[in-house]
């Protein structure tokens, strides 16, 4: 599964930042047991004591927010552990229900960095992915805890705060570190290091730009997901009702540009309310993208009708792919509700989860 932790959105809000606040990157670097977030998650805060992502539940990030101030301060890294099976404990004291350990690395940004993480966040905006390399235990106070990095989906050095001088130190690093898991920590020397490995935003494409269209497109944003609007029609995919969406698009399935180096569609949902363009778009996601999720607004005779329409003879791929009558039986009528059942089980096939209820209960609507 891949590791999906929001790094797009968050470095694409701290890039744009031009106010000229000072910045810290909070990382989950090493976790026993279980809790909230998992290691690889980052949280950004910059010196005015404002806060994005989470690396908890809510629980931790005001004490996060707090050892930021100090990093700002000292200009220090700082590695801190939050062990919630102690009843003792800081973590303990707030009443968090994990019963694990997190370790969560706080780093101060310099221009190195941002150089650093301008390298990642062009390589995610890409398709692409990447491990991110840090020091975040070592025998005695060390520069190399405010160090970063970046290794493609090979190992292959992309960026790096160290100075040029250490290079063969870096290498002996990397050379430890295995290039598999979505996480793992090593050590290297006397100290410990995390390799997290750092994955492409999902791309969601909706095709069609109705109303109906807008809190689809507004959560699936809000999940962090880079999402894609398309609609020729002029009164549709107004930029106005979709502030959310990254990119809209006005064209005509015949028209739509397919050149090479654009990201893969990872999910995609037909609703356009017209027969023959939803199965005219079908094939060109089939031809053209072959994406892991599609949606299909409507009934099953709807189904029928537009897999006819559509011409695709890969049976196979629509029986894999093509999901209509679309969405979880969640209940309601809403758009917001249809968007909240496409949506859950867009992000079971994309995660690979299951769909069922946890619980294993099944509800019984109460009529009041």
């Amino acid at each position: 599964m891949a590791n999906k932790h929001s790094h797009y959105a968050l470095l694409e809000h701290y890039l744009s930042d031009v106010s000229g606040c000072e910045w810290a990157l909070a990382t989950v670097v090493n976790k026993e047991g279980s809790s909230y977030r998992s290691p690889g998650s980052i949280m950004m805060v910059n010196s005015l004591g404002q806060s994005f992502g989470l690396v908890s539940g809510g629980c931790l990030e005001a004490d996060i927010v707090r050892r930021a101030k100090q990093v700002f301060y000292s200009a220090n890294a700082t590695y801190a552990e939050y062990d919630l099976r102690e009843e003792d404990s800081f973590a303990a004291e707030l009443g968090i229900g994990c019963k694990g350990k997190i370790g969560v690395l706080i780093q101060r940004l310099t221009e190195k960095h941002r150089v650093v993480l301008d390298v990642l966040y062009a390589t995610l905006k890409a398709g692409g992915s990447c491990y991110l390399l840090q020091e975040f235990e070592a025998p005695m106070t060390s520069s190399g805890l405010n160090e970063i990095i970046l290794l493609d989906s090979h190992g292959e050095q992309l960026a790096s705060t160290v100075d040029q001088g250490k290079d063969q130190d870096q290498a002996e690093i990397i050379k430890g570190a295995e290039y598999i898991d979505q996480h793992q920590t090593f050590y290297a020397g006397d100290s410990r290091y995390s390799l997290s490995r750092i994955d492409a935003a999902f791309n969601f494409w909706i095709f069609g730009g109705g109303a109906d269209a807008e809190p689809l497109a507004s959560m699936a944003s809000q999940l962090g997901w880079r999402v894609t609007v398309v609609d020729h029609r002029t009164a549709y995919a107004r930029a106005s009702a979709f502030k959310s969406a990254e990119t809209i698009v006005k064209t005509r399935p015949e028209e739509l540009d397919c050149a090479e180096g654009r990201p893969p569609i990872d999910g995609a949902m037909l609703m356009t309310h017209n027969l023959k363009l939803d199965a005219q778009w079908l094939a060109f996601l089939h031809k053209h993208s072959n994406p892991i999720y599609v949606g299909l607004l409507g009934p099953v005779e709807r189904r029928e009708r537009v897999l006819e329409l559509c011409d695709v003879s890969d049976l196979d791929w629509l029986d894999n792919h093509v999901n209509g009558p679309v969405g979880l039986d969640l209940g309601g009528e809403l758009p917001e509700s249809i968007a909240l059942s496409i949506l859950a089980q867009c992000h079971a096939v994309l995660f690979g989860g299951s769909g069922e209820i946890l619980n294993k209960r099944s509800y019984i609507r109460v009529k009041k």
